[in-house]
């Protein structure tokens, strides 16, 4: 049996701070090492893949994932929520379970193998423009949710984007098959909690629920955890009675430097709400999809970082091109000089980021 390891909450929030945001001078090298990033369409002002990578990579800029991609070594998948992943990765996403083919889906599937890339619009003059019922209630063409559909299933892979809009292609090794179902989740968990750093493995194991397909029975999905921690590839820690596993070796006693971060809604760093709750005794909840007359902080509220405390929100428009930011606090706002100024430095950070020019931008502080 492993030892479980204890920390005070004060050193664990130090090290889940300082061990969040590595460093990197590419995205390609980020890339391999965070293995996936999480999606969002919503532009508020930038996409969330943009602003998780922002964060990580030197010189980074909105849209230069997207941009990049054909010469990445990345798939787009589903793994706890859509986002960029990388080939191994995916390759354990695939052949989720899937019945027999409709004739339509057999077409489009030929289409796209004989078309070699294929984006939803050029499939219009062969099959139609009938529309269907999507996810949120609103209409899609039936041609683009089977071109999802069959990406789902592994069927296709995104080969590129075009405005945002995803490009197919039949993969290379189609036929193949993925491995069996508990090592298949075993990566998954690996690699989620390698995104995540210390999280439980009620978290690890809910985040993932989209693969329950792989082991149907939670205790089999546990064991599976389990498995991992018997192994040495996760270790325990007990935080003033909450145990968190974790990449142990990936966490390093490091300093917290001091300057100012705003971060997106689905940072991994803000994600897990229940360790966001132990670590900064508040709730941080994302309103995008909350009527306006209920929402508390915004719209596109971001969580604001200065050392580490998360203090509280950032919103943030671009009008007439400025960027104008407007922050928000759980408690108190800090008073220290220094918060101010790396507040700045932070504002003409994501302006640059933006591609506005050098001190486009207004802070509401």
């Amino acid at each position: 049996m492993t030892s479980v390891e204890r920390l005070r909450l004060a050193d664990f929030k130090r090290r889940v701070v300082a061990g969040s945001f590595p460093e990197f001078s590419c995205l390609s090298d980020a890339f391999k090492a965070i293995q996936f990033v999480q999606a969002d369409p919503i532009r508020s002002p930038a996409r969330a893949q943009d602003l998780t990578l922002r964060q990580r990579v030197a010189g980074y800029v909105a849209g230069e994932l997207e941009q990049s991609f054909p010469d990445l070594d990345a798939e787009e998948g589903y793994l706890y929520a859509y986002g960029f992943m990388t080939p191994a990765v995916w390759r354990q996403l695939r052949w989720r379970p899937h019945g027999k083919m409709k004739k339509l889906e057999r077409d489009v599937l030929e289409a796209v193998a004989e078309m070699g890339e294929v984006h939803p619009r050029e499939l219009d003059e062969r099959f139609g423009r009938k529309s269907v019922q999507n996810y949120w209630g609103g209409k899609s063409k039936e041609t683009k949710r089977v071109l999802e559909k069959l990406h789902h299933h592994g069927y296709l892979r995104v080969c590129r984007r075009e405005k945002g809009i995803r490009v197919y292609q039949v993969p290379e090794d189609s036929d193949g098959k993925a491995s069996e179902p508990v090592e298949r989740f075993r990566h998954l968990v690996s690699a989620t909690a390698r995104v995540f750093g210390p999280t439980t493995k009620r978290f690890l194991v809910s985040e993932l629920r989209s693969q329950n397909h792989l082991l149907p029975n939670r205790s089999d999905r546990l064991a599976a955890v389990e498995s991992l921690i018997d192994s040495g590839k996760l270790s325990e820690v007990d935080v003033s009675g909450v145990t968190y596993v974790w990449r142990r070796q990936e966490w390093p006693v490091q300093p917290v430097p001091e300057r100012v971060r705003i971060l997106a809604p689905f940072d991994p760093l803000v994600r897990d709400r229940e360790r966001f709750v132990q670590l900064w005794n508040w709730s941080y909840r994302f309103e995008a999809y909350v009527p306006p007359a209920k929402r508390q902080r915004g719209y596109y509220a971001m969580p604001v970082l200065w050392k580490d405390e998360v203090v509280g929100w950032a919103n943030a428009q671009v009008i007439d091109e400025r960027l104008k930011l407007e922050f928000g606090y759980a408690a108190k706002r800090p008073h220290a000089k220094a918060f101010r100024l790396l507040a700045e430095a932070e504002s003409e950070a994501m302006a640059k980021f933006l591609g506005l020019e050098s001190g486009a931008w207004e802070l509401f502080i």
